[in-house]
């Protein structure tokens, strides 16, 4: 098998990134507390809201042929408008109604809770499409993004709702887990990866 090509997104690559989050995330009990019984009439919208954001900071990496996404904030972003964002959350919420952007906003507000105060990469999505688990595609793109974040002496964090996810993150370094208290959500964990010099975390 072929090493898997590791890249940043192009604009747009849009439809083929939200076609693997969508199938990536059906089940994932944080999307479903988020959209609710709108789920499949707003899932599409969503995704394409976290990737609008986050490709004009050229920050959403993929395998070559976008079976596998990986979308982080990081520190200091300054290369995108500042009120692009503001204005691709304004026309989600257009789309998604007040009841759903406001349980969006109470789960980021329940996860700004564990944020720490230093500078880090986060991750926001992490996906492989269904049709292609199980290769490798996650690993290797998360691998990519870690030892990016390793060469900045950053640790970077995530939020899962997921037991699996949690093992998973936790053989890759997350080890340093905090609960997030979602009121009416699932259980939720803030998951941090101190970074690597040397092949040594610190």
């Amino acid at each position: 098998m072929s090493a898997t090509a590791v890249r940043r997104a192009l604009p747009a690559e849009r439809s083929g990134v939200v076609e693997t989050v969508a199938a990536a995330f059906a089940r994932d009990p944080a999307w479903a507390f988020i959209l609710g019984e709108d789920y499949e009439a707003l899932v599409e919208h969503f995704a394409r809201a976290l990737f609008d954001v986050r490709v004009a900071r050229e920050s959403v990496w993929v395998a070559d042929d976008l079976a596998a996404v990986a979308m982080w904030d990081l520190p200091g972003q300054g290369k995108a408008d500042p009120q692009h964002a503001k204005r691709v959350w304004a026309a989600y919420r257009a789309r998604a109604g007040e009841a759903s952007f406001q349980r969006l906003a109470l789960y980021n507000g329940a996860v700004a809770t564990a944020r720490p105060l230093e500078a880090h990469w986060y991750l926001g999505v992490l996906a492989t499409h269904p049709d292609r688990r199980g290769r490798g595609l996650a690993s290797t793109l998360l691998a990519h993004t870690l030892a990016e974040a390793d060469s900045h002496g950053l640790a970077c964090c995530l939020e899962t709702s997921t037991s699996e996810n949690r093992r998973f993150y936790e053989r890759r370094g997350f080890t340093e887990a905090t609960d997030i208290p979602l009121p009416g959500g699932p259980p939720t964990w803030w998951l941090r990866r101190a970074p690597c010099i040397g092949g040594h975390g610190r």
